[in-house]
């Protein structure tokens, strides 16, 4: 094993995360039957989008995107199959060198089951974005996009209660009597949303039905969630956050809908208590991990919550005239920050290559002293941006956050860095000992069941 001075992605201090012979982990599951099905579902869902095109060159875009689904059958039938992971070709987006270079590098021989986790599934990621970017028809074509819109609009009540619960929790923060402790326990609240909103992810529960998701979005507002955050630096983070005026926040996104959501209303509260003068918002360039954030989705959403008709039709509960006035209101205010600068969004490419963020410095350059360093605090959302963090690999449960991310931590210019995360894949960092013992006994697959938490920071500039 490597020491934590000559990390590798190869060579990594603890064991990768490896699906077992024996077919007991959580890796082999996912490479044996949760992604498999997600890859089904894609090719399902694209032949039956085949089907219904009836646009411009009807019979050449038909008969490409049935070619693509071949393709997307073949790759298939590599994963399930074991066979090894293979260069791709060019396709103008601009990172596959970077790939192709990164494989024969690090994992020049490897296999599906003999590579760790994060690799295999992230080049199976940019394997499908590439097989629609090279064709001449469908290179735009976002395959997750109409599951991400229609989960999201099939629960427009519960979205239109919550922004009218936000949007009332705004204004209490702003009033003058016990302001400070009004705003202390606001903040609180709103990190713990856009923490558990991330419970809604589609690449983990590719069949979640509007009723599960309802009942999801019900414990995040009610706060039973609360007792399951595991490790929880939450004081720790205001002590830093009560001390910005006009600041800039960072917020690496993960999922679409209504995790987007919550981390939506997390920056308008940030920006309507002035504690945020800018918010930057990191979206993905290509679809990525079913509902993944690209800038497309982040458009769509503030466009819906100008025009909530548009979903009324979806919803199976009508929306109420005081819900459309709620979020034509914010809509109205979150389309006049995209336009005056106060949000922005940036989609680099660094967030879909196949490295993890401890290369950020190096790497990832660019976005490392071109964006993240300018901000006071840089929130990364999600599990796969906290594999990327931590690296996946089996750490002892109570190494400490801060050493696991390596040089991010260290960089004296480094923000303050949180993570929010609810944990659906076996690696974590920073739980205390008997924590975890206690976690264990309760239920084998905490670290992957999709029902605990972890709010976790690395100080950066802000230690000193």
């Amino acid at each position: 094993m490597a020491s934590s001075t000559d990390f590798a992605p190869n060579n990594t201090p603890f064991q990768p995360l490896i699906a077992d012979h024996e077919g007991t982990n959580f890796t082999y599951d996912s490479l044996h039957s949760r992604v498999p099905h997600i890859l089904t579902d894609i090719i399902n869902d694209f032949y039956a989008d085949i089907q219904e095109y009836s646009g411009p060159n009807a019979e050449e875009t038909i008969s490409e995107g049935k070619e693509l689904t071949s393709a997307l059958s073949k790759l298939k039938h590599e994963m399930v199959t074991d066979k090894k992971l293979t260069p791709m070709e060019d396709d103008g987006v601009g990172d596959i060198e970077m790939w192709n270079k990164w494989l024969e590098t690090y994992f020049p021989s490897a296999s599906w089951y003999t590579t760790p986790f994060l690799t295999w599934e992230t080049y199976l990621y940019r394997r499908i974005s590439n097989i629609f970017k090279r064709s001449a028809h469908w290179s735009t074509h976002d395959f997750f996009a109409k599951k991400k819109h229609l989960t999201f609009m099939a629960s427009m009540v519960a979205v239109a209660k919550l922004c009218s619960r936000v949007d009332s929790l705004t204004e209490e923060s702003k009033d003058g009597a016990n302001k400070a402790t009004k705003t202390h326990v606001a903040f609180v609240d709103m990190l713990q949303a856009s923490l558990w909103g991330n419970q809604t992810d589609l690449s983990m529960f590719p069949d979640l039905s509007n009723e599960a998701l309802e009942e999801m979005q019900a414990r995040i507002s009610s706060g039973e969630n609360d007792s399951k955050v595991v490790s929880n630096d939450t004081d720790k983070i205001w002590s830093i956050v009560s001390q910005i005026k006009g600041g800039r926040f960072d917020i690496v996104l993960d999922n679409s809908g209504f995790e987007l959501l919550q981390d939506v209303l997390l920056a308008y509260w940030l920006v309507e208590l002035g504690i945020a003068k800018k918010v930057v918002f990191h979206t993905k360039r290509i679809p990525w991990y079913v509902s993944d954030v690209t800038n497309e989705d982040f458009h769509w959403l503030v466009s819906i919550a100008q025009n909530p008709s548009l979903a009324r039709t979806k919803t199976k509960a009508p929306l109420s005239d005081e819900h459309v006035a709620a979020l034509k209101s914010l809509g109205t205010k979150w389309a006049s920050f995209l336009a005056d600068g106060t949000w922005e969004l940036r989609d680099e490419l660094f967030w879909t290559c196949p490295y993890g963020f401890r290369y950020l410095p190096t790497i990832g350059k660019d976005v490392w002293e071109g964006e993240l360093t300018k901000a006071d605090v840089v929130i990364f959302k999600g599990d796969l941006n906290y594999r990327k963090l931590v690296y996946d690999q089996q750490w002892p449960v109570s190494t400490p956050f801060v050493d696991a991310i390596g040089p991010i931590a260290t960089d004296p210019n480094a923000p303050a860095i949180v993570a929010l995360r609810t944990s659906k894949c076996d690696t974590i960092t920073g739980v205390a000992p008997d924590r975890a013992e206690a976690l264990f006994k309760e239920r084998k697959d905490w670290m992957y069941c999709g029902q605990y938490g972890i709010i976790q920071l690395s100080p950066g500039r802000w230690s000193k």
